[in-house]
């Protein structure tokens, strides 16, 4: 599974001004994600994680303001754990259906614009629920070695970080 980040066209940047335009031409949905300190969405159940998954939503996730880190799992995939500390540079992160997901704001917050693909059979009553990881297969691609996205040099980069052999491998 290759992760999509869906770039922004930037209009104009000055020092203390940025006019880009976020628009996606196969969205039709639009949610704003504001979280006015750190915060973890959905929240965590006593000690269990919890991650929202979407069966008829693609999310299309960008940084307006802050950061935000999103945890995604999807045992399908042949890396099933990412981790992407994702800001506005690096455009939308796109999340396929069935994949679980969960973000983690910094300590100032952040809000996303979330540009979705919605299906006909959406229903917003049962797309948010908030889920633990209770299969096996779940809870082995959670406890695998993530992957990792981060911004550096203007570039999106991803790597390994494997603690048995103290070394960064990187992806791209």
């Amino acid at each position: 599974m290759k992760l999509k980040f869906l770039p922004t066209t930037i209009f104009r940047e000055t020092p203390k001004v940025i006019f880009f335009d976020a628009g996606l031409e196969a969205s039709n949905g639009c949610d704003i994600v504001i979280h006015s300190e750190e915060a973890i969405s959905p929240p965590d159940d006593f000690n269990d994680e919890q991650y929202y998954v979407h069966y008829h939503q693609i999310d299309h996730n960008l940084v307006i303001t802050g950061e935000r880190t999103f945890v995604l799992i999807n045992p399908s995939w042949d890396e099933t754990h990412h981790v992407i500390y994702l800001n506005r540079s690096m455009g939308a992160l796109e999340i396929p259906i069935e994949t679980y997901h969960r973000s983690i704001s910094g300590k100032e917050g952040s809000i996303v614009l979330n540009q979705s693909k919605r299906d006909q059979f959406f229903d917003a009553s049962k797309e948010f629920i908030p889920h633990k990881l209770d299969k096996l297969s779940l809870i082995k691609a959670r406890k695998s070695p993530p992957v990792y996205w981060i911004w550096e040099n203007d570039q999106i980069k991803r790597f390994r970080c494997n603690p048995l052999e103290r070394k960064v491998k990187t992806l791209t």
